[in-house]
């Protein structure tokens, strides 16, 4: 359940440094980079310096993919870009997957194992950026502050419905606390907040929690049964997907919150609308969804609800100058050492 580093190949890295090599051994010879997704141009600056030919086509389309794709040693996507077996299977010449992101879940990673293609990523970057953001909707939710904003704009008073709560002393409870935006979150709120905080995670988390000073939970059920606030901060994968399901989320307390900054179907979406609905929680802080944007009409429901009960951002976790930058620059130089040595 934590977040999981670059997929690592000695082979694959040893015959990229190999073949990137001239015959000579002095030179390299022409790398072709297709960033297929809007990245920082420092990123992009650092690899043309480097020697890199780069070609730089953010909105290619599926079928335009294909056919560009057939030259390339390098691909650059982030989320928006789905690299699928047939992409796999065009791409004749392809060394290297990089994602400037965190997931891996737009890439088949068995078919890049199959062919021996390195997949690199920049879990580092957005740590900061993601953790703020989820206190941020925590804030919101507890002091409705989109509610009170979008009133005020109707030329409206609400005040005297807008009984808030602070966070200073509620119980946050953690889920994949382990991982480095885990982690992150749980810092903000014991240090920044005064919160209490309780954490679980499937790997030993028993030294972490003693160093960083949160509770390290057995069980998953005990801590969604205790906490006032639920996050959560996992990968997505088969064994992840509804890992917060309507079973416990029946579990939760009446006033809690669920927010989710990973990825949409770790939670069971319809079970949480429902939840809200009956006021058997009190609310979601959203930055991820089932389909993004919302196609369904239960998840669009879920983003529209205006009582104050749902905060809704369209995937903004990684959406600042700075996370931006550093998972560029710090995917090209994965790149570059890939090739270079």
């Amino acid at each position: 359940m934590h977040s999981h580093g670059p997929y690592a190949n000695q082979s694959a890295e040893n015959a990229i440094t190999e073949g990137a090599r001239c015959s000579d051994g002095s030179t390299m010879m022409t790398v072709n980079v297709l960033v297929c997704d809007p990245i920082h141009q420092d990123g992009v600056r650092l690899l043309r310096e480097a020697g890199f030919d780069v070609t730089e086509n953010p909105k290619v389309g599926r079928d335009e993919l294909l056919q560009q794709v057939r030259n390339v040693d390098v691909l650059v996507v982030r989320g928006r870009t789905k690299v699928t077996a047939d992409v796999f299977a065009a791409a004749t010449g392809l060394k290297v997957v990089a994602r400037s992101g965190v997931g891996l879940d737009n890439i088949d990673i068995e078919v890049a194992k199959k062919r021996d293609i390195k997949v690199v990523s920049t879990p580092g970057a957005p740590v900061t950026s993601v953790a703020e953001l989820t206190i941020g909707l925590m804030i919101s939710l507890l002091r409705q502050i989109p509610f009170a904003d979008q009133a005020m704009k109707r030329s409206q008073w609400p005040k005297a419905q807008l009984m808030g709560r602070e966070l200073r002393g509620k119980m946050l409870g953690v889920v994949g606390v382990a991982g480095r935006i885990g982690t992150e979150v749980a810092q903000i709120a014991l240090n920044g907040f005064g919160m209490k905080v309780i954490g679980y995670d499937i790997i030993d988390i028993s030294q972490k929690s003693k160093e960083l000073g949160f509770e390290a939970c057995p069980n998953l059920e005990s801590l969604i049964e205790r906490a006032d606030v639920v996050t959560v901060h996992v990968p997505y994968s088969p064994s992840t997907h509804h890992l917060i399901n309507d079973s416990l989320i029946r579990r939760m307390k009446k006033d809690a919150l669920v927010v989710n900054a990973s990825r949409g179907d770790v939670i069971e979406g319809k079970a949480l609308l429902q939840a809200i609905k009956e006021e058997r929680v009190f609310g979601a802080g959203l930055d991820v969804f089932h389909d993004e944007p919302p196609k369904e009409d239960w998840e669009k429901e879920l983003a529209a609800l205006d009582n104050g009960r749902s905060v809704c951002t369209p995937h903004i976790g990684a959406q600042t100058f700075e996370c931006q930058r550093l998972e560029s620059v710090t995917v090209a130089q994965e790149i570059i050492k890939l090739f270079k040595g």
